[in-house]
C-alpha cells in the first residue's frame, strides 16, 4: 500500500423522524501507509454493535486503532469514543475552544464526554496541514464553529474528501447551504463551496459516499436501515 486507503465502517444516514433524529453519522477507518489505522469519528451509543461489528468485518480491533479524528464534539460523532481509550484523539483546537462558550442554539455537545476526552491523550489541531504524509486535515466551519475535515489523493488520483457534518448531505453540497449550522461566524458557504471544487468523493456525514462524475454528484445505493417496533 503506497497511498491512504479507506473504508466506510458505518454509513451515514439523515434519516429523522417528527421533532427528532436519529443521528446516524459516518465512521470511516483509514489506512496510512506510515501512521497506520486512522478512525474519523466514532459515531455514538445506538451504533455501537454496528460499529463493533463493522470494525470486525474490517479485521480490526478496536485497540489496535491508535489514532482518531474526531472531526467535532457533536454526541452522534464522539459517542463511542470511550471504546478507543489510549488512542491519540486529534482535535480541531477551534472546535474545543467552541464548546468552551457554545452558542445557546447547539443543544447537540456532550459535556461527559469532553470531560473523558480531557484526561485522555488529545492533540489540539492549530493550523491546517498534514496529520500523516500526504493526509491532510483542514478546518471546516459551518456546521459548528471549529470543525474539521480530512483529505487526501487515493491511488487512482482521485481527490478524496472525509467532510463528516461539514457537509451532512448532497443537498448541502449541490446548494450550497447547510441545515444546523451553528457556526457564529456563518461560514457553511464558503465550506461547502471548497468541498464542491475540490472533491472527486465525499464522504458526506449523513449521506452514502458521493462521487463526481462530469457535473453531477452520483451515490452507489442509500443507506438501509431495518427498524424494529415491539
Amino acid at each position: 500500500m503506497t497511498a491512504t486507503d479507506m473504508e466506510i465502517i458505518l454509513p451515514g444516514s439523515s434519516l429523522s423522524f417528527r421533532g427528532g433524529f436519529f443521528g446516524f453519522s459516518a465512521v470511516v477507518l483509514l489506512r496510512h501507509p506510515d501512521a497506520g489505522l486512522i478512525l474519523f469519528d466514532t459515531g455514538h451509543h445506538s451504533t455501537r454493535h454496528l460499529l463493533l461489528a463493522g470494525l470486525k468485518r474490517a479485521g480490526v480491533a478496536p485497540a489496535e486503532i491508535r489514532t482518531v479524528f474526531l472531526s467535532h464534539l457533536h454526541f452522534d460523532h464522539i459517542g463511542n469514543a470511550e471504546l478507543f481509550e489510549g488512542a491519540r484523539f486529534l482535535i480541531p483546537a477551534a472546535e474545543w475552544a467552541y464548546w468552551q462558550d457554545p452558542p445557546a442554539a447547539d443543544l447537540f455537545g456532550s459535556k461527559p464526554i469532553n470531560a473523558w476526552l480531557a484526561q485522555q491523550n488529545c492533540s489540539f489541531l492549530q493550523e491546517d496541514g498534514e496529520i500523516a504524509s500526504g493526509l491532510h486535515w483542514r478546518h471546516a466551519p459551518g456546521h459548528t464553529g471549529g470543525i474539521g475535515l480530512l483529505h487526501f489523493q487515493d491511488a487512482q488520483g482521485r481527490q478524496i474528501v472525509v467532510a463528516g457534518d461539514a457537509c451532512k448531505t448532497y443537498r448541502e453540497l449541490v446548494t450550497g447551504q447547510g441545515g444546523e449550522a451553528f457556526d457564529p461566524l456563518g461560514r457553511t458557504a464558503e465550506t461547502l463551496a471548497w468541498i464542491r471544487e475540490t472533491a472527486d468523493v465525499v464522504v458526506c456525514g449523513h449521506h452514502p459516499v458521493l462521487t463526481r462524475e462530469g457535473p453531477n454528484w452520483v451515490w452507489e445505493e442509500l443507506t438501509t436501515l431495518e427498524l424494529i417496533a415491539r
